[in-house]
């Protein structure tokens, strides 16, 4: 059977916006799926600094960690705080002022400013 020579063209044309339209959707699948991957790469970087300035923050607040500078590096990141007091010669205050840097690998720095309470008083502060 030969083909029908009006229809001739037309399969070739059928065959390239097949061709195309499978090529876009196959691009458009890549394309979401790394996207999704940068995104999810992007919260676990935010959520490792953030744990990680909660768990200097709550030594901080517990006087488990001593004021003035310090820094350190915990899980291949570094990290940094500096405490000062929150009082000023108007207006005195025992409570202290922290900021608290972590290292992000994918984007800016983790900054958290904090005031904090008086530092408690501890045994081997008593003495």
């Amino acid at each position: 059977m030969r083909p029908d020579p009006a229809r001739e063209g037309y399969l070739t044309i059928d065959a390239m916006v097949a061709l195309s339209i499978t090529t876009i959707a196959v691009t458009a699948a890549v394309v979401l799926a790394s996207t999704t991957v940068a995104r999810i790469s992007q919260a676990r970087d935010k959520l490792i600094a953030a744990r990680i300035a909660e768990d200097i923050y709550e030594g901080l607040y517990a006087g488990e960690r001593p004021d003035g500078a310090q820094r350190g590096e915990i899980e291949g990141r570094t990290w940094s705080y500096a405490t000062t007091t929150a009082g000023t010669a108007d207006a005195p205050s025992s409570a202290r002022r922290a900021r608290i840097v972590v290292d992000r690998r994918l984007r800016d720095d983790l900054v958290v400013d904090a005031v904090l309470p008086a530092a408690p008083v501890t045994a081997s502060s008593n003495s």
